[in-house]
């Protein structure tokens, strides 16, 4: 085949193909990243194995909080192939292990390790609040169980901010996690969100939220930095692509 018939960049990524890791049990991720992605940008998704946390003991479940490890590394060496310009990790809690100086030194290991620029999620979300002007008091959303409430708490009061409530929908087992209703997101976050809530934060990836921010940004009157938008939004911004995006909120549409 002659040399002329090859494009100088891909053909449907032609300004950008970012790669995606999600836990196997994962079905929101690829679907919401779908749904943001500009013209000209691709998304190429790579599944990881990674263990069930036991809901049924909260000892065991803190435990594996801190010491559970998927197969990542595993799973980028397949990814990598396709020759992204840029990871985005669809996969919450492992971020939030410790405080920020831990956060950025792991993504410092997974940027050598790709020779990529790595979007974490709690990293991600940081940058999204410091995209708004970094409002302080924080009402924070998940799909998990207190103990991990806790942690993600932690980690934001370790950044400077003031978690004013840390809510947790205890869904039993990853796959709950993405059968969770709008309506019951709805009324966790109306629940949530106090007079002194400056910003809603939502934390885990497998929670459908995405498609739910304006509707519940609407409601409650105030910005939700949801961690699926701000990890892809952070990809783009971090590629030069600045593209607004409508539909998902304030974050991608004014920053």
């Amino acid at each position: 085949m002659s040399a002329e018939l090859y494009l100088p960049y891909d053909a449907i990524g032609y300004r950008a193909k970012i790669g995606v890791v999600v836990p196997g049990t994962n079905t929101i991720v690829q679907p919401e990243y779908e749904a943001l992605k500009p013209p000209g940008v691709s998304n190429h998704v790579m599944r990881m194995l990674l263990p069930a946390r036991p809901y049924d003991d909260m000892k065991n479940y803190q435990q594996a909080l801190e010491t559970e490890h998927g197969n990542l590394e595993e799973a980028l060496d397949t990814l990598l192939l396709c020759e992204p310009q840029a990871v985005a990790h669809g996969h919450s809690i492992h971020s939030f292990r410790g405080d920020v100086d831990r956060a950025m030194a792991e993504k410092e290991h997974l940027e050598n390790y790709c020779k990529l620029p790595f979007m974490t999620p709690s990293l991600s979300l940081l940058a999204g609040l410091e995209a708004i002007g970094k409002p302080r008091n924080l009402g924070i959303l998940t799909p998990y169980w207190p103990p991990a409430d806790e942690m993600i708490a932690n980690w934001f009061r370790s950044a400077g901010y003031k978690p004013v409530h840390s809510s947790g929908l205890k869904t039993v087992g990853p796959i709950s996690v993405a059968m969770v209703r709008p309506e019951v997101i709805m009324a966790a976050f109306d629940a949530i969100n106090t007079p002194d809530v400056e910003a809603l934060i939502h934390v885990g990836t497998n929670l459908p939220v995405s498609g739910l921010t304006e509707a519940i940004e609407k409601r409650c009157g105030k910005p939700l930095i949801g961690v699926n938008v701000a990890t892809y939004w952070a990809a783009l911004r971090r590629l030069g692509i600045n593209d607004r995006i409508e539909g998902f909120g304030m974050l991608v549409r004014e920053h």
